[in-house]
């Protein structure tokens, strides 16, 4: 049983980086199109559900709190894991999740 703990725990950790993936190249985007740090703009849910297609609206500024060090995502409230993460701030309709750095990937 532990085995299967273990790859279920590395699967939501690839999703969630996943997910991170995309909005880091969104956000990227966004940027170099000259997009305000302060106007809202639609973002992935960086959950590890393999079906989460929710989004979250932040701003770059916010999408950057979000991810102030390399273990953190950000989450629609609810959308934890807590075998892999522990919630850290909650900001009304999204959360900031960290990880042990050891369950990272990349």
């Amino acid at each position: 049983m532990q085995e299967w703990d273990e790859i279920r725990r590395a699967r939501l950790v690839k999703n969630e980086e996943s997910a991170r993936s995309y909005n880091l190249r969104r956000a990227a985007l966004e940027e170099s199109a000259g997009a305000d740090d302060d106007e809202p703009l639609p973002f992935l849910c960086e959950c590890g559900d393999p079906d989460c297609v929710a989004s979250l609206i932040l701003s770059l500024d916010e999408y950057a709190e979000g991810h102030a060090t390399p273990n953190r995502f950000v989450v629609r409230p609810g959308h934890v894991f807590p075998e892999v993460e522990r919630v850290v701030a909650e900001r009304g309709d999204h959360w900031f999740v960290e990880k042990d750095p050891e369950l990272l990937t990349t």
